[in-house]
């Protein structure tokens, strides 16, 4: 069953895909975050708040740029 995702995968519109990113941020922050921490009672607080912010805050800013640099940017 799983087997045939990666024969016949699924298409999925970029929208889509871009809302699969918060999952993989959520895991990558709570992963981090466990390894990093010195406090256990804080962890879903700089999970939730620092870590998950920052990527999708960094992610958002980066999309600006790129997207700045691709319609600014003097074609020959």
């Amino acid at each position: 069953m799983i087997a045939a995702l990666f024969v016949n995968p699924v298409n999925l519109s970029p929208t889509s895909q871009l809302w699969l990113m918060l999952p993989l941020f959520l895991s990558a922050a709570i992963v981090h975050k466990t390894i990093r921490t010195g406090n256990l009672r804080r962890l879903w607080r700089d999970v939730a708040f620092l870590f998950t912010v920052y990527m999708i805050g960094g992610t958002i800013v980066l999309a600006l740029v790129l997207w700045l640099v691709m319609t600014h940017w003097p074609s020959r």
